[in-house]
């Protein structure tokens, strides 16, 4: 993931601060509300600015929230007495376990909001479906 701040080199693009620290947190300590440690990063100085010098913060420092799935269908198809007749019964469940599956967090670390996650893809998705071949 990218982190960013506001862009004050007159330049092009996102300005990118220098790192004084480690941006994850332990997995103990990370919640939607704080994912990631939003004080790794400090601003380029406008004494720096005058030198040309842009930040040393790189891209993929922060470790985004994982992505675990579990999909499951059951099905049972019946032959019917007619030749080639098949009736099928599925029953399909997607993120099966429902874990949450979080979206990545406000990188702007100069936003209100740094640091935190706020959407979420699709919770348990469940279908039932009758199916008849001839």
């Amino acid at each position: 993931m990218d982190h960013l701040m506001t862009n004050n080199l007159n330049c092009i693009g996102r300005a990118r601060g220098n790192v004084v620290g480690n941006p994850n947190l332990p997995e103990s300590e990370r919640t939607v509300d704080r994912w990631f440690n939003t004080a790794f990063v400090v601003a380029v100085t406008p004494d720096q600015i005058a030198q040309g010098q842009y930040g040393n913060s790189g891209r993929n420092l922060i470790d985004g929230p994982g992505w675990k799935n579990f999909d499951f269908l059951a099905a049972k198809s019946f032959h019917m007495p007619w030749e080639g007749h098949v009736l099928q019964v599925r029953f399909e469940a997607f993120n099966f376990t429902n874990t949450p599956h979080f979206g990545a967090p406000t990188l702007n670390v100069s936003s209100a909001g740094a640091g935190a996650i706020s959407s979420a893809a699709d919770p348990r998705l469940i279908q039932f479906a009758l199916k008849y071949n001839f």
